[in-house]
């Protein structure tokens, strides 16, 4: 691990999400000064839990995938958050697969289906290492799709394939590199979710630190003696180190003036490196309509629609009736085309063609817009075909005084809510130099 310049005495962290918020917590926890500059209005980052919706409604970042041996499971443990089974082989195992045009699959043609579309999923994933790097997805799934030779059940499992490939990463899968599924961080198991979400964990870390929000971060100067950042409010920090955690798609747009400029191979990372866009839909009913004798499916999949391809039954989580729109890549983007009544229209259209009923008016509506947010500009990052693992090792050297932190930096769980507090543990300990594990009372190893 780089070491950084001596002294550290005060450290500025830019953003507060859970890799901001996990290296000010584990700083000051070892006695160094920290202040975190957050340009939104709340912590955070892309997690964000809506209370007034339900128990668990996030609008960001919703799950612990592979919680066995993720530090956010010990987290969760040390904070006596409870964590709650809510898989997604479970609720692709009972997923409705519907048409544009309302034609529905029976149980056995559903079964059928997402059972080749796992499989396939699976192979690719599981081989992913015997690929040529800069192979994309697509290309890939279109050589395994062509041993399907019946016209109907190929062209289901395509769509339900590609969905799940687009939304694992926010993006299409021509634009996804094989290497994404080549790498092992050694975590496993069936997801989970945290009871009362994200925030109320993140909340527990944040205690007691000094954080300003609305504190957008315009400028990071650095000089032999320090750094100086300056926000688009006027605010002024000075420090011995800054942490910079904000989102790749940020540095991509350039919103923060780096002074002296980054480095040439740093600059080549955040461009080549794939930043993806992912929207919800969030709507809550009086009446879960969706759920119709004995029939209770756990969301549909509505094949080749434009923008709602994918929705999930969040009710157990929420506990309100809940379906939540994943919309990721192409149709993401697509959402910025149209006003909110417009696209709850044609959510609620989709809906009533898929499930072949009336769908009453949502008691409430909560629509996302990651991509349109100026600290964001998208949501997780990606290998694209001309990214390798480098590019992510490049973004996560420190430039002198100046480290990065956030899931963008981490080698083996980018795109993932544990690889950004991984990667704010992995940073505090650069900089106080302390034996692994001793940062916090989480006894893990911040490598990655």
């Amino acid at each position: 691990m780089a070491k950084v310049q001596d002294p550290v005495t005060r450290v500025i962290i830019v953003g507060a999400g859970f890799s901001g918020i996990a290296a000010a917590n584990s700083l000051q926890t070892c006695g160094v000064e920290v202040v975190v500059l957050e340009g939104r209005s709340q912590i955070g980052g892309r997690t964000r839990t809506l209370p007034a919706l339900g128990a668990s409604v996030e609008a960001g970042g919703a799950w612990i995938h592979a919680p066995i041996g993720n530090p956010l499971t010990d987290l969760a443990k040390f904070l006596s958050i409870e964590q709650r089974r809510f898989a997604l082989s479970d609720i692709f195992s009972e997923m409705r697969l519907a048409g544009l045009h309302g034609e529905v699959l029976d149980t056995l043609e559903r079964d059928r289906v997402m059972q080749l579309a796992d499989e396939i999923e699976t192979e690719l994933t599981q081989l992913a290492f015997k690929y040529v790097p800069t192979q994309n997805v697509a290309e890939l799934l279109e050589l395994r799709l062509r041993s399907i030779t019946d016209p109907s059940l190929q062209a289901w499992v395509r769509f339900v394939v590609y969905t799940g490939f687009q939304a694992d990463l926010a993006c299409h899968a021509e634009d996804i590199s094989i290497a994404n599924y080549a790498l092992d961080a050694g975590f496993s198991g069936e997801d989970n979710c945290i009871v009362g979400g994200y925030g109320k964990m993140l909340s527990r870390l944040a205690d007691g630190l000094e954080i300003y929000c609305d504190a957008l971060v315009s400028e990071v100067q650095q000089t032999t003696e320090g750094v100086t950042v300056r926000c688009t409010d006027g605010r002024v920090e000075r420090g011995s180190h800054v942490v910079i955690s904000v989102p790749l798609g940020v540095l991509k747009a350039g919103c923060i003036r780096f002074s002296p400029e980054l480095p040439v191979a740093k600059k080549r990372a955040i461009e080549q490196l794939g930043f993806g866009a992912f929207e919800k839909l969030i709507l809550q009913f009086e009446q879960a309509f969706w759920k119709i004798g004995n029939a209770s499916p756990s969301g549909v999949f509505i094949r080749d629609h434009p923008v709602f391809p994918y929705w999930i039954d969040v009710t157990s989580t929420a506990g309100r009736p809940t379906l939540v729109a994943h919309i990721a890549g192409p149709p993401a983007l697509a959402l910025a085309n149209f006003s909110p009544d417009a696209t709850l229209a044609m959510a609620l259209a989709a809906l009533a063609t898929a499930f072949a009923c009336e769908v009453p008016k949502p008691t409430a509506v909560h629509q996302t817009n990651w991509s349109g947010d100026p600290c964001s500009r998208g949501a997780y990052t990606h290998l694209s075909p001309v990214s390798t693992i480098e590019d992510l090792r490049s973004l996560s050297e420190p430039v002198g005084r100046v480290l990065f932190a956030g899931e963008a930096t981490s080698m083996q769980r980018f795109g993932y809510v544990d690889g950004a507090y991984i990667s704010g543990l992995r940073e505090a300990q650069r900089l106080v130099s302390a034996p692994r594990g001793q940062l916090s009372a989480i006894n893990y190893d911040p490598q990655g």
